[in-house]
């Protein structure tokens, strides 16, 4: 029995070292640095969640917001193509394509603002960081109220995931106010 669990081991490791899930170094638990950072945030735990495991090197506010800023373009741009993907099918309704189609204008402006963010922190341009942050708190609350507004209309996105968008582009926002 022993062998077999011996082999199973090896087994999921190599498979996991192939496919790059496993890094050479540990994800830190903690760090003081990414904590004081994160506790500016409403949303801390998830900020810590988020930064620690994508730190490489010291942490401080710029690089915790950059890290926090492309979680939120991933997650973005990972529900845009939700989108995109589910107003081209023919079986969607006329109702949710309408609704779709505004939330996907909008999330494309959201992917423009965040990249613009990352150009205004190269830049350290702090008044255009925050403007473009604060539009995409604006974009992704324009797709709530549409959808809010259509009765019967539904997102084809994991509530789960809207909800962390947000706490997302809040932490960013957070963030940046650290930021001189």
């Amino acid at each position: 029995m022993e062998l077999i669990n011996s082999r199973v081991f090896l087994l999921v490791l190599l498979i996991s070292i192939s496919s790059g899930q496993v890094s050479s170094r540990p994800t830190p638990q903690s760090d003081p640095a990414v904590e004081k950072i994160c506790a500016k945030t409403a949303n801390s735990a998830l900020c810590s969640s988020t930064v620690l495991p994508n730190l490489h090197g010291n942490a401080d506010p710029t690089t915790v917001l950059q890290i926090e800023m492309k979680a939120c373009l991933d997650l973005t741009q990972e529900a845009l193509g939700q989108l995109k993907k589910t107003a081209s099918n023919p079986s969607t309704s006329p109702a949710d394509v309408s609704s779709i189609k505004v939330c996907q204008e909008v999330y494309e402006s959201a992917v423009d603002d965040i990249n613009g963010a990352s150009e205004a922190i190269a830049a350290s341009d702090v008044g255009t960081l925050q403007t473009r942050l604060s539009g995409v708190i604006t974009y992704l609350g324009t797709c709530d109220d549409t959808v809010a507004e259509s009765p019967g209309s539904k997102l084809p996105l994991k509530e789960d995931d809207v909800v962390t968008l947000r706490k997302l582009a809040s932490n960013c926002m957070a963030i940046s106010t650290l930021l001189k």
